[in-house]
């Protein structure tokens, strides 16, 4: 004999427990074993889940594998050992007919080695996969990122009237530091001041050095940046006049400066302000005959600067 039991009824009677309360009952005359060669027939068996209960069907089967007999069983009941009542009984009454008597007595002169093969294949037991832990995500270091700019600088006080000039940054984003920028800026048009008449100096000037930006609000369109840093300034005079020399001036400067810069796909447009501070408040000066020295031009200690520009990423 051979039972199948589905997904659902392996709770069910097994095998050699319905075997052995089948003896009991059956005819001493008929041996029930659950060794299938050489035997004169075969009881296959099947149990299932139903809707409302279970399903159990048996077929007897001769040593060619003909059918002689086969019984189906409904039950509605909730426990699978529910059956084993009626299962047992169903067995006995398969195994104790007539046909099957006569078959057992006139036996098949080539048994079949094997049980032929059964009413439902077994589901296979599920696998278990050993629990695998996913691998622990790569270290990636966050990139360095590097953008640079161009614009035009107008700078307020810086010389002696407002002119303008090129100005040139780049701006290096740190990982887990704030942004630096290294600015700078020239003047090269003069802007003449007159100290008497026919004399005078005519200044030009550049500036440039290093800014860290603390404040970087981003946004999807809109950025807006504030730096503080340190710069150096050197002023030039050129003289206006017979009586006049030419002079430089070298300083530090401290700007303070607010930035807002608007994404326009690859290129971001930008405006800046900044406040620059002259702690030393450096002057070029004159000197008239029976008179002490006069300056002709002395920076102030806070000066404007306005800045208009493109910025775009360098790297990567």
């Amino acid at each position: 004999m051979k039972l199948t039991r589905a997904p659902g009824a392996d709770g069910c009677i097994s095998p050699d427990e319905v075997v052995a309360r089948t003896k009991e009952r059956a005819s001493a005359d008929i041996l029930l074993t659950v060794e299938q060669k050489r035997a004169d027939f075969f009881v296959l068996g099947h149990v299932e889940p139903r809707a409302g209960g279970f399903r159990t069907e048996l077929v007897l089967r001769d040593a060619h594998g003909r059918a002689l007999g086969e019984r189906t069983i409904d039950s509605p009941a909730r426990s699978c050992r529910a059956l084993d009542e009626s299962l047992t009984l169903a067995l006995v009454l398969l195994v104790e007919t007539p046909r099957v008597r006569a078959a057992a007595q006139t036996k098949a002169t080539e048994p079949l080695d094997e049980l032929p093969p059964p009413l439902y294949e077994e589901a296979p037991a599920p696998r278990i996969e050993p629990l695998r832990l996913p691998p622990p995500p790569p270290h990636t270091r966050t990139p360095w990122v590097i953008d640079v700019g161009l614009g035009a600088s107008v700078p307020i006080g810086f010389t002696p009237v407002a002119t303008v000039g090129p100005s040139l940054f780049g701006m290096v984003h740190v990982p887990h530091f704030v942004p630096v920028a290294v600015r700078g800026a020239a003047y090269p048009l003069g802007t003449d001041r007159k100290t008497v008449p026919g004399e005078g100096i005519s200044v030009r000037g550049v500036e440039g050095g290093v800014e860290l930006c603390p404040l970087d609000l981003g946004r999807t369109r809109v950025n807006v940046l504030a730096c503080a840093g340190a710069h150096y300034a050197l002023l030039h005079a050129e003289p206006l006049g017979p009586q006049s020399r030419d002079g430089s001036l070298g300083f530090l400067v401290l700007p303070l400066r607010v930035e807002v810069r608007g994404r326009a796909g690859a290129f971001a447009p930008f405006a800046a302000v900044a406040a620059r501070f002259a702690p030393t408040s450096p002057a070029f000066v004159y000197r008239v005959a029976g008179a002490s020295e006069q300056p002709s031009f002395s920076v102030p200690a806070a000066t404007a600067e306005l800045d208009v520009g493109l910025s775009w990423r360098a790297f990567p």
